[in-house]
């Protein structure tokens, strides 16, 4: 057990474990030497002179760049596309049905049944030895992206299709952050393993390189240099391996040389226009479904010829047992599901409060908020301060720069309401919007809500499980969902 040793002493343990470790493979490689013969094994220390005196000449250094030059190459070509095919495989099943036989052969098949007919294909030089390269790497990187993209949250893909629609915004906001630990991964593996795969593509594609001389050594049966050489191959996997760890350690600096300023000093003139446009309505939005029915794919009906018309300043508080089709009611009036039957009519900027509260982890609050302004065109330091503004409003001033983890359970529902206000929507959809905290916490956010609401009143729909606590305090109409499928039936009918 090393557990309880201090840190200095463990760590000084592990490296002479280590160098143990290097002593029996030494160990096992001079015995094998003395069991073949140097002529087939040279001893360890012959070996070492060997490479050292290679090293020491201008050209084995020549070499060695040819083959890393290639490797960056190919390395960089394989990534990029095994980047793109990893992304699109664990977006759609059909594109991952298309691309996954291609994927399997390069991954699957040894590289020599296709890299020798390749290369009689191209001939001897740069290009065949880096396009064996690339096509080694590229099933790793596209196996492991499509891993993490089969695991990208579904709730926040929701989200964003509402506060920051389109592709663009999907990318940078959710499928770069959440990959990030994928991309390492893939860099890692897929760099050493590029290193390794220089030697078959220069084997049979090159005239120089490094695999090029393992090859001239091992066909000419100069079994020392084909040792050296190989050794030199070693070192420099040990190198890329080495160094990998500390280029990692420069993503987050990298990143914070790209990601958004930090903390904007606000004024009143900075937030005076979105103010001016958050208590001013355009038009008369309204929600109205008629004659909705759903049911999902192959499943039972959910809802039936649902009925229901929300107008502006309106608040519509729907209750039902869980299960029941509360949740898919509100998607269907957000276009995040599309009715079986009937037809439904809501504004396109919705402001939705969901039963969870779909912060960005890698965002903070203020950023977190005025993502929807952001993607509605208005200038960074205008968003931030109008979110600085709502988040003020929602009892979290001085919370900012906060990331969601930081905060308890009732702060980041304080921030999922100031998103959804942040929105300046022409609908708002509530689902469950408090759920999880005491009732002098729901109490409290139902007040926030309501002063927010009698700011900006607009159509607004809400599912919960305690209609009293808002029925008593606003001129709301209540519905309930019921039977199977569930109808809507308004109280008192």
């Amino acid at each position: 057990m090393t557990d309880g040793l201090p840190t200095r002493a463990r760590k000084m343990r592990l490296r002479l474990l280590g160098a143990a470790g290097v002593l029996i493979l030494f160990a096992g490689w001079a015995a094998a030497s003395l069991a073949a013969g140097s002529f087939f094994v040279p001893a360890p220390w012959t070996t070492i002179a060997d490479t050292v005196l290679l090293l020491a000449r201008g050209p084995t250094w020549t070499q060695i760049l040819i083959t890393f030059l290639r490797v960056l190459v190919g390395f960089v070509a394989g990534f990029v596309v095994g980047l793109v095919a990893g992304i699109a495989m664990g977006s759609r099943a059909e594109v991952a049905a298309l691309f996954r036989p291609l994927v399997l052969f390069f991954q699957g098949m040894p590289p020599l049944l296709w890299a020798i007919p390749l290369v009689a294909l191209m001939g001897i030089g740069h290009l065949p030895t880096i396009v064996v390269i690339a096509l080694i790497t590229f099933p790793l990187v596209a196996v492991t992206l499509g891993e993490g993209m089969s695991t990208l949250p579904r709730d926040l893909r929701e989200m964003l299709a509402l506060f920051a629609p389109g592709f663009g915004p999907r990318i940078k906001e959710l499928i770069l952050p959440h990959l990030t630990p994928f991309l390492g991964a893939a860099l890692n593996a897929g760099l050493v393993l590029a290193v390794k795969a220089s030697v078959t593509a220069e084997y049979f594609g090159a005239n120089d390189g490094i695999g090029f001389q393992i090859q001239a050594a091992y066909m000419t049966l100069r079994i020392h240099s084909l040792f050296a050489w190989a050794a030199v191959l070693i070192l420099v996997i040990l190198l890329f391996t080495s160094l990998l760890p500390r280029a990692r350690k420069l993503g987050p600096a990298v990143g914070r040389l790209f990601a958004p300023a930090g903390p904007v000093s606000c004024s009143l003139e900075d937030i005076k226009e979105l103010k001016r446009i958050f208590t001013s309505l355009a038009g008369t939005p309204r929600i109205a479904l008629s004659g909705v029915s759903f049911s999902y794919r192959r499943q039972s009906p959910v809802l039936q010829n649902v009925d229901m018309s929300v107008s502006a300043r309106e608040i519509a508080v729907v209750t039902g047992e869980s299960g029941i089709g509360k949740t898919t009611l509100l998607k269907l009036v957000a276009s995040l599901l599309s009715p079986g039957e009937g037809h439904v009519e809501s504004p396109s900027r919705i402001g939705y409060v969901f039963q969870d509260d779909r912060l960005l982890p890698w965002r903070s609050v203020a950023d977190n908020t005025a993502l929807p302004l952001l993607y509605q065109g208005y200038p960074r330091k205008n968003a931030l301060c109008f979110a600085s503004y709502l988040l003020a409003e929602a009892g979290l001033s001085g919370e900012e720069g906060k990331k969601p983890d930081e905060l308890s359970g009732g702060m980041k529902k304080r921030a999922s309401l100031a998103r959804c206000f942040a929105r300046l929507p022409d609908a708002i959809l509530m689902d469950e919007p408090f759920s999880g905290l005491h009732a002098e916490a729901r109490s409290e956010l139902w007040s926030m809500f309501l002063r927010l609401h009698a700011l900006h009143p607009v159509p607004t729909l809400i599912v919960t499980h305690y209609p009293e606590e808002i029925a008593d305090r606003a001129a709301c109409r209540l519905y309930t969902l019921q039977g199977a499928p569930a109808r809507l039936v308004a109280a008192g009918s």
